[in-house]
């Protein structure tokens, strides 16, 4: 699913060895087989050439996303994401409805998977933990928050799918038909995952105001569907 985008990036804070940019969904991060990616944008934007991802959004996913300036500050970062002292939240919204809350704990592999096995093969997976809580709700969506506590490859993607319940728009794991439709009927044209907030070890607070193409998905639904 790729999107024209902007090549002004919304820098949402810069310190002296690190900052956090507000990616767009349809852009990589560094995937050099795409013509534009995060990046290169921000080499030409800042006129930077060090700069250095602490974690990595999924290309259709948008939100905060962390970079450091040097390799001292990359290595001190990624150790806070490696030992789990870094808090991750994301809203999303998926067909359907949900509890109130849960944990999704299902075992996945650390690989890209496809939609007919979300969790991977059985001797590659490994245990991973997603908290969810639904903000809002329709007869059709539900608007929820993740905190991931695990940082395996697609994992809020694949416990949505594996509990039935796919991210509006997710190409690789939600129904294409289904996705056409909610395309369609409510020109939302993206997958609905953003991460919008993260807390470092020292309780440095940052967040991405959500995309207001969201609140599309819950414009008088009962008249579309």
């Amino acid at each position: 699913m790729t999107r024209p985008v902007e090549s002004h990036l919304s820098i949402l804070r810069q310190e002296k060895d690190w900052l956090a940019v507000d990616k767009p969904s349809g852009l990589s991060v560094h995937n050099s087989e795409d013509p534009e990616n995060l990046l290169s944008l921000l080499q030409k934007q800042l006129g930077l050439m060090d700069l250095y991802p602490i974690h990595r959004l999924d290309k259709e996913t948008s939100g905060l996303q962390l970079l450091a300036l040097n390799d001292k500050a990359a290595s001190r970062l990624a150790t806070q994401f490696q030992d789990r002292k870094v808090q991750k939240f994301y809203q999303g919204i998926v067909a359907g409805s949900l509890p109130e809350k849960g944990v999704w704990n299902h075992s996945l592999s650390d690989q890209a998977e496809g939609w007919k096995n979300p969790a991977g093969l059985a001797q590659n997976r490994i245990p991973c933990e997603t908290h969810f809580q639904v903000l809002k709700f329709s007869n059709y969506f539900s608007w929820l928050e993740f905190e991931i506590l695990t940082g395996r490859q697609h994992q809020i993607r694949k416990h949505c799918a594996l509990a039935g319940r796919a991210l509006i728009g997710d190409p690789r794991y939600g129904n294409p038909k289904y996705n056409q439709k909610i395309a369609e009927l409510y020109s939302f044209n993206r997958m609905a995952l953003h991460c919008w907030k993260i807390i470092l070890e020292d309780n440095t607070s940052l967040e991405a105001p959500v995309p207001p193409e969201f609140q599309k998905l819950f414009q008088n639904p009962e008249s579309k569907q």
